[in-house]
């Protein structure tokens, strides 16, 4: 997950390892500041404004989410009713969460309607300010922008934000969009471009194998910039049976996780890693293919 640090937040001026104290099983893989991405050590500190990447246990993430947002999200508008708002809905669709849809085609519209027929489907422009303000949009908790113009659903965001409605989640198709406007001013923007290129890297430089470890799993993260990475570990290599804190990570690489027997671990330097465990890696590092590729030669 992904938290901007706002005034007066209690994660001001704390170290990382007074987080890690205070959150437990809550590790910060990365802090965006003005504009540029670091790797953390543990005497950094959070300050106002920063974006940070956090990963952990599951439950202890979202204990940290609720620390951070306690507003939990009761209700959602979807606007644009096409394969992403399709797939979403049957997902939420015997949730709690109060969902509503605005599609300005009247087939769709009405297509939707029959599809699920207990959703509040409205058939009007959701980029309108006039509909927008007409069905409420700045009393939703959420309120995701998925039609196909790009433009409108940027602007769409925009104008929600200043409404004061708390989560923006904005689909952009064209990554050159990301170059020229403001994300920070964004609360989340999703690529499916980009995810369908993670995809096929994963792919592509998973058959890269190494000899002592094998690339499973890739995501980016903070626009590109960051790279999450999963090796199983096959056999006993030069970063086995050692304490973290004796190997020679190159600079912007952190081992965030080590998951063996199916739990994770969060480690610190004293933690090892031994025959059969994933290592979860983020790194400023593009192109990694093979687990030595993170060591200083």
């Amino acid at each position: 997950m992904a938290f901007k640090v706002k005034q007066n937040s209690n994660l001001c001026q704390m170290t990382l390892s007074q987080f890690r104290k205070k959150f437990g099983n809550v590790l910060i893989c990365a802090i965006e500041r003005d504009n540029q991405l670091l790797i953390p050590d543990g005497e950094i500190t959070i300050l106002q404004n920063d974006i940070i990447y956090v990963t952990g246990n599951r439950v202890d993430v979202i204990l940290f989410h609720n620390f951070v947002r306690p507003k939990v999200i009761k209700s959602l508008m979807l606007i644009g009713a096409g394969k992403i708002a399709y797939y979403l809905l049957n997902i939420l669709k015997n949730s709690k969460i109060k969902l509503k849809v605005i599609e300005i085609n009247p087939r769709h519209a009405e297509w939707f309607s029959q599809e699920f027929p207990h959703l509040h489907i409205v058939q009007g422009d959701g980029t309108a300010k006039d509909i927008l303000l007409e069905e409420s949009a700045q009393h939703y908790d959420a309120v995701a922008t998925l039609t196909g113009v790009d433009e409108e659903n940027i602007i769409s965001s925009m104008f929600l934000e200043s409404m004061g409605v708390q989560k923006n989640i904005t689909k952009v198709n064209r990554t050159s969009l990301l170059e020229i406007i403001d994300s920070q001013e964004f609360s989340s923007i999703v690529t499916p471009k980009r995810i369908a290129v993670d995809t096929i890297m994963h792919f592509v430089r998973g058959r890269v194998n190494a000899q002592y470890s094998d690339l499973q799993a890739m995501h980016h993260l903070a626009n590109g910039q960051l790279e999450t990475l999963q090796f199983q570990i096959k056999e006993e290599n030069k970063m086995t049976g050692r304490p973290l804190s004796s190997l020679k990570l190159k600079k912007g690489v952190l081992i965030a996780a080590i998951i063996r027997n199916g739990k994770p671990i969060f480690p610190t330097g004293e933690d090892y890693i031994q025959i059969g465990d994933q290592i979860i890696v983020t790194t400023l590092i593009q192109s990694i293919t093979q687990i030595y590729d993170l060591l200083e030669r």
